[in-house]
């Protein structure tokens, strides 16, 4: 096993890690305050036009179905093409790869069981994703074709 090359000071990395963390955990709180008032706006509207908020959630869900699967299809195509890079050179995390950080490098069985580890995840996580993506968007399709109860 070989040490990376460069690392940042221990302080330093975890300061990065724990931003990155409150960053994400702040943007998650305010996406969630956004939806919950456009989706009380959409039950109001269902109220008095069932149609029209049937609209406009379909163009939520498709709104969904692209933007939240599609990033998780391409995180899994580059987690996939990381994992043959690495399995290619015999080391884990592959040479060029960001996104490891100051990840332990590792080198012959050990990076090669690694991999195929994470090349079986990555799949997994692209195809599941396709195909939640695919049921999304058929939902909102179906939603916005439904005419009933009008």
């Amino acid at each position: 096993m070989v040490s990376p090359d460069v690392q940042l000071p221990h302080s330093r990395s975890l300061a990065i890690r724990l931003a990155v963390v409150a960053g994400a955990i702040a943007l998650g709180l305010a996406l969630q305050s956004l939806v919950g008032a456009r989706l009380a706006a959409i039950q109001e509207l269902g109220e008095r036009d069932v149609v029209a908020a049937r609209q406009q959630l379909g163009a939520i869900l498709r709104v969904v179905a692209i933007c939240l699967f599609g990033g998780l299809t391409a995180l899994g195509g580059w987690m996939t093409w990381a994992s043959w890079r690495s399995l290619a050179a015999g080391v884990f995390p592959p040479p060029g790869a960001w996104g490891f950080g100051s990840a332990r490098r590792l080198e012959g069985a050990a990076a090669r069981r690694v991999a195929g580890v994470m090349l079986g995840l990555a799949i997994a996580v692209a195809v599941l994703s396709l195909v939640g993506g695919g049921l999304t968007w058929h939902m909102a399709a179906t939603l916005i074709a439904c005419r009933a109860g009008v």
